[in-house]
């Protein structure tokens, strides 16, 4: 009898963290001596870049109302701190989620930091994170304000005092470094949009990237570029160097600080970390 065919490959895996479909199973033969085709394997999730995060995170296995497992936090300014501590939190939660999934983290912080962080794999130095954030506060477009951080990157596990910050910085997406304390974008566009509305989910992606001379930061919502850092003269306080992220890939951090004590709840869900752009799904 004739040997039945291979089965057909896999689909790739679609953007962000979907895995691809497994191929369907060879025709059998036509008799007893016809063989099963092989199953083709399904594609891991690439993403934009086609490469396949290194850590995506749906938090769908976690505890409601625990911090979830295999993430530490930094709240009031403390490393693995009780967590609440008082009204600043980062656990999981079922108020919403993203996608009709059920969990989400919730953090509720301001003044007090409400972060989850994570080691990143040693010699990092390039990074891609893309969560989903709901905001009480809209993000940019906030007149007067100081300084908001969403995600950054952070030299020592634990302290904030050498860390490259995004989110806000006097009312404009931005960029805040440490310990230089400059910031990015300058005094022309501060308290201007673009803005990442209040109260519904976004999909808000960050590339911190140090793997070529002059560093860069860059960030999307939903698709579209919102801030862009690709030269020292962008920087409020005078040029920064060209290697302003070196030695800061040693701890992600997600979650909310305001150095305008601005007070407010963010939920945060399917998150991917990845050295390649990752997009949204």
């Amino acid at each position: 009898g004739a040997m039945g065919s291979g089965g057909v490959t896999g689909s790739g895996g679609g953007a962000g963290v979907s895995v691809g479909s497994g191929g369907r199973g060879g025709n059998a033969g036509s008799n007893a001596t016809g063989g099963a085709g092989n199953s083709g394997t399904g594609g891991a999730g690439g993403g934009l870049s086609g490469v396949a995060p290194f850590l995506t995170e749906d938090f769908e296995s976690g505890t409601v109302g625990k911090q979830p497992v295999g993430w530490d936090n930094f709240i009031g300014y403390v490393k693995n701190n009780a967590n609440p501590q008082g009204e600043t939190l980062a656990l999981v939660d079922s108020t919403r989620a993203n996608g009709g999934s059920r969990n989400s983290i919730h953090f509720h912080g301001g003044g007090s930091p409400a972060m989850l962080t994570r080691a990143l794999p040693p010699g990092t130095n390039k990074l891609y994170a893309r969560a989903y954030f709901y905001m009480s506060r809209q993000l940019g477009m906030n007149p007067g304000a100081n300084h908001e951080t969403l995600m950054g990157i952070r030299k020592t596990s634990g302290n904030a005092n050498d860390e490259v910050r995004f989110g806000e910085i006097k009312g404009v997406i931005g960029t805040n470094e440490v310990p230089t304390d400059n910031i990015a974008p300058k005094m022309a566009q501060w308290g201007m949009g673009p803005v990442v509305a209040a109260n519904k989910w976004a999909c808000i992606e960050v590339a911190f990237l140090a793997d070529q001379p002059q560093h860069i930061l860059q960030a999307w919502a939903d698709g579209v570029m919102v801030h862009s850092v690709t030269s020292g003269d962008q920087w409020q306080n005078g040029t920064m160097p060209m290697n302003w992220m070196n030695g800061k890939f040693v701890e992600f951090i997600i979650g909310w600080q305001s150095f305008s004590n601005a007070n407010i709840d963010v939920w945060m869900d399917d998150l991917a970390l990845s050295t390649g752009r990752i997009g949204c799904n």
